[in-house]
């Protein structure tokens, strides 16, 4: 799985007001990730989500550390293109490879 957090100024409360559900985990590796604190992933920092959410048990996350296939796995989460990954697109991202919050 390939999951998200907050936007904006969103909690994790209220993310999941928002219907992105993510899991403890999720909530854990993204604030681990997001070093800048600016609550979308940069390349760099999505590496780091995916990493920590491969250790935590995740299929899909150790499937992309295994073939360590970050970007590309970045480049269908970034949706728009615009060089970050918000909770939403990572979400979306998710849902549509039949990933979800699992």
């Amino acid at each position: 799985m390939v999951p998200f957090l907050f936007v904006g100024g969103f909690s994790p409360l209220s993310a999941k007001a928002l219907d992105l559900n993510p899991t403890k985990t999720e909530i854990s590796a993204f604030m681990k990730a997001d070093t800048n604190k600016d609550r979308v992933l940069t390349p760099q920092e999505f590496k780091t989500f995916i990493q920590a959410m491969a250790s935590s048990g995740s299929k899909t996350a150790k499937k992309i550390r295994f073939l360590s296939l970050y970007s590309y796995a970045f480049s269908i989460a970034d949706a728009n293109r615009d060089g970050v990954a918000t909770p939403h697109e990572m979400r979306a991202a998710d849902n549509s490879h039949g990933v979800g919050s699992k």
